[in-house]
């Protein structure tokens, strides 16, 4: 979606309605497939939901329960907008699990449909808060303390807490299958946020090392139109100078590159590698 940046009051307005809409399909999913079914969860709502099937305690209300003294220890960690858009996406949950959770249809079908339904609209829904500047809260705020603190990494810190919660919730539930449900919520959850933070147009990338660098980026634009970026390089063993040659190519193209580098510089040293995104001529452009 393309920001109007001669309106930026505009763009935060527009930023916050998505972050709203993105905690609604977020609470939709557990409300309707995870709740149900019994499936365990990490972060602070599965915290939430252990609260809610002890105590009977509404969703919603445990979620800003927990949420309250996080936000309170992040405030100077997550940065003024940062940490307004994830109160918004908290509370934005925390009402519509309550308010309007009741009344949304229950699938009280197969289990293994609820975790794959479950985590798609997980991801979706979430995926939309993250990608336009919001965040969940709970775990998040915690995982990124400690990476600012002791340098932990923020993707361990997670998968540690949201795996000691999801542990808890399933003995609660005194199922083990729940927590087996829960591994396939999670990975769902995290493939559909990274397509949608990352993009899902992944492309290849190849940096060729050559003695032919001329030849190669002529036959690779002739036979590709793709150009090249080249950049000198030595070979620390032989101490023979060498080019480098970077050319990003579409996934359906490296098999065309591929040959294509082999015909010209039998010799030549090619790593192959995926990148996320591209921006730039005859790729994407970068709209927020």
């Amino acid at each position: 979606m393309r920001k109007t940046l001669e309106n930026p009051k505009a763009d935060l307005i527009l930023d916050y309605l998505l972050i709203v809409l993105g905690s609604c399909i977020f609470a939709s999913g557990i409300a309707i497939f995870i709740k149900p079914a019994m499936i365990s969860m990490g972060g602070v709502a599965g915290i939430a939901l252990i609260g809610n099937y002890i105590t009977g305690l509404p969703l919603g209300v445990a979620s800003i329960v927990l949420n309250v003294p996080l936000f309170i220890f992040g405030y100077k960690l997550l940065g003024r907008e940062f940490f307004f858009k994830t109160i918004v996406s908290s509370v934005s949950y925390s009402v519509f699990i309550d308010v309007v959770g009741p009344f949304l249809p229950l699938f009280e079908g197969d289990r293994l449909l609820a975790a794959l339904y479950g985590g798609i609209i997980l991801g979706g829904g979430i995926g939309m808060v993250f990608k336009w500047g919001g965040t969940s809260g709970g775990t998040d705020i915690l995982a990124k303390y400690l990476n600012v603190k002791f340098d932990i990494s923020i993707g361990n810190a997670n998968l540690v807490m949201n795996g000691l919660v999801i542990i808890a919730c399933s003995l609660i539930y005194k199922s083990v299958e729940s927590a087996l449900y829960a591994i396939i919520v999670q990975y769902l959850t995290g493939v559909i946020i990274n397509t949608m933070v990352d993009g899902s147009d992944r492309q290849k990338e190849g940096l060729i090392i050559t003695n032919k660098p001329e030849e190669l980026a002529r036959a690779i634009l002739e036979n590709l139109q793709r150009g090249c970026t080249g950049f000198g390089g030595k070979g620390m063993y032989t101490g023979e100078e060498k080019t480098v040659l970077m050319v990003v190519v579409r996934r359906h193209e490296i098999s065309a590159l591929k040959k294509l580098v082999h015909q010209v510089d039998p010799e030549c040293f090619m790593l192959i590698s995926e990148v996320s995104e591209v921006f730039g001529t005859h790729f994407k452009t970068y709209d927020k």
